[in-house]
């Protein structure tokens, strides 16, 4: 058996590190940012101990351009580098100096550990310039110049502007966008923004504070706002924000915003990000957050995240699944306390909160076992009832096998008037107009011992019948109107009392295949599978006493307005026919 030493080949490794470590050429500046801000906090780390007297803001990192020289140029006053450093560092891949300095001083604020960031300068320079002098002024500064191949020219020299690096990309010509200063910009914000050191493009600062590291009793909520506007300027303000702060088992801070959200919304993904001191890594984070909450706005920072070599994608680890069970028990008590420390403030912010949580509880059982009773049913009345308060509300309406029955819309336009007429019978009415309701309501039929039967619903008319006799047809009469009406529908036709005041007819539809409809097609309604007339009401007399077809059509556009059928074209046939039978012409 033989042992040997891997070997590796430069002039493959290169090409490979600039094309394909990572995902977007825009990461170069982020890494080159880091590594700016790296050697500011060793600078700072140090200064007790090399009698350096300086702050935070007297340290820097400076971006220009020179579009006409398609020039970039990245420059900061930290710690610099000596002539070894340089040869340790730059010329050697994967070896970090900032991973090297922060496990030699126990310093957790540096940001670059793998030694890979600054050669994603090559995606797009086809030269890079390194000019540095180290905090040690009795040392002369160093110039390193590589092309992105295996080869490299160092010098002594001299760096006008004393202690820090300045890195210089002479950009290919298919990157000049790089050398322009809206670009360089938009990708500084986009990373940098929250850094601790000071950060500008063309003099101008970009940094902010990461309100996120503030305690949650430190902030106004109008602060809070401020912030969103900051993260997401021209959007509808949040509803409802979560301030996230915890030291174990991993640390994370962070701010979770619940958009507004309403049934016709589109809600954009990515829109919460990840910083890890500071940088911004990625706003991909279906690994890191429960599925139910991929929607939410806001912000995660923990150094505790383990990334990949890009520091594009987190790797998969029970960190991260510990994180992820956080937020959602997290944002459980944050609702828990809103719910009992001020109801008024719940209800008006549940209507977008809601849908979160009702597909947290369909998902995750954890959470639905945590947000059961505070999970709101708003009636149509106006009021919410938590799912006890509902339940304790309905549970005079039982099925036959003993379940408790409860009625939804889930288009109140179109169904209102429908709504109204059990609310008439004392039957309250929720609504269910979310994309997530098809399914939460399976959720909590399966739990809670409740049937959900929506007013249309075929099952939904019994709860409408009447034990009055007053102005019922006979059975011979009931025949012949039941005929008619079935030439006329196609339907399958079926009496019922309903009062002399209730509907004249109803459209009814299978509870089991409209529901299938909600949650496949999006809301689409299925066809009508049962005509139900009110024996009781006068439309079916006078339709026997002068045999004229149009009050039967009457009834039948009747039912279509109440299920919400009835088109626009049909509607001013109605209210024409309406006009002409009360006038008797």
């Amino acid at each position: 058996m033989r042992t040997g030493t891997l070997g590796v080949n430069l002039s493959g490794l290169l090409p490979i590190i600039r094309r394909y470590l990572y995902t977007h050429s825009d990461v170069f500046l982020r890494e080159l940012i880091a590594n700016g801000v790296d050697a500011c906090q060793k600078l700072l780390a140090i200064g007790p101990r090399e009698n350096i007297t300086l702050s935070p803001d007297q340290l820097r990192v400076e971006i220009v351009v020179y579009p006409a020289k398609r020039q970039l140029v990245v420059r900061d006053n930290g710690i610099g580098m000596t002539e070894e450093e340089v040869e340790r560092f730059l010329t050697v891949i994967a070896a970090s100096s900032a991973r090297e300095f922060a496990e030699k001083y126990k310093e957790t604020d540096i940001i670059g550990f793998f030694g890979m960031g600054f050669y994603s300068a090559f995606m797009v320079a086809e030269k890079v310039e390194v000019l540095t002098q180290s905090y040690r002024a009795e040392l002369p500064a160093v110039r390193w110049i590589g092309d992105g191949s295996e080869n490299y020219h160092i010098e002594l020299t001299q760096r006008p502007e004393g202690r820090g690096t300045t890195v210089t990309l002479h950009l290919a010509k298919e990157y000049e966008e790089y050398a322009q200063v809206w670009k360089v910009r938009q990708i500084a914000e986009k990373y940098a923004r929250f850094l601790p050191i000071s950060i500008s493009v063309e003099g101008s600062p970009i940094n902010q504070k990461p309100l996120w590291r503030d305690h949650p009793t430190q902030v106004q909520p109008e602060t809070y706002k401020q912030f969103y506007r900051l993260l997401y300027p021209g959007r509808p303000e949040p509803v409802f924000h979560v301030h996230l702060n915890i030291d174990y088992p991993v640390h994370l801070q962070g701010i979770l915003y619940f958009p507004p959200l309403r049934p016709e919304m589109v809600v954009e993904k990515n829109t919460l990000s990840l910083y890890v001191r500071g940088m911004f890594i990625t706003d991909q984070l279906s690994e890191l957050l429960p599925p139910y909450f991929e929607l939410l706005h806001g912000v995660i920072e923990s150094a505790d995240i383990p990334l990949n070599v890009s520091r594009s994608q987190l790797q998969i680890d029970p960190t991260v699944r510990k994180i992820s069970q956080y937020i959602s028990r997290k944002v459980a008590e944050k609702l828990k306390e809103l719910a009992e420390t001020d109801r008024s403030a719940y209800e008006k912010v549940w209507d977008s909160v809601g849908p979160f949580v009702k597909y947290g509880m369909v998902r995750d059982e954890d959470f639905a076992k945590r947000v059961k009773d505070i999970v709101l049913f708003h009636a149509v009345s106006g009021e919410f009832f938590t799912l006890p308060e509902y339940k304790a509300k309905v549970s005079a309406a039982r099925d036959p096998r003993g379940f408790i029955v409860g009625f939804y819309v889930n288009d109140l336009k179109k169904q209102g008037t429908l709504a109204q007429l059990f609310q008439s019978k004392g039957y309250i009415v929720v609504k269910a107009d979310s994309v997530i309701d098809p399914y939460w309501l399976s959720h909590v039929e399966a739990s809670e011992g409740l049937r959900f039967v929506r007013v249309d619903a075929e099952e939904a008319a019994r709860w409408l019948e009447s034990n009055e006799g007053e102005g019922a047809l006979n059975v011979q009469e009931i025949q012949s109107v039941k005929e008619a009406l079935e030439r006329l529908t196609a339907l399958k036709v079926e009496p019922q009392a309903m009062g002399p005041n209730g509907p004249a007819a109803l459209l009814l539809r299978e509870e089991s295949q409209r529901r299938l409809y909600e949650a496949t097609l999006q809301g689409e309604v299925p066809s009508p599978s049962r005509f139900i007339f009110n024996t009781q009401h006068p439309i079916y007399r006078r339709y026997l006493l002068t045999q004229d077809i149009r009050w039967l059509e009457h009834a039948r556009d009747w039912a279509r307005l109440l299920s919400g059928d009835l088109g626009e074209t049909d509607l001013q046939a109605f209210l024409s026919r309406d006009w002409s039978l009360l006038s008797g012409s």
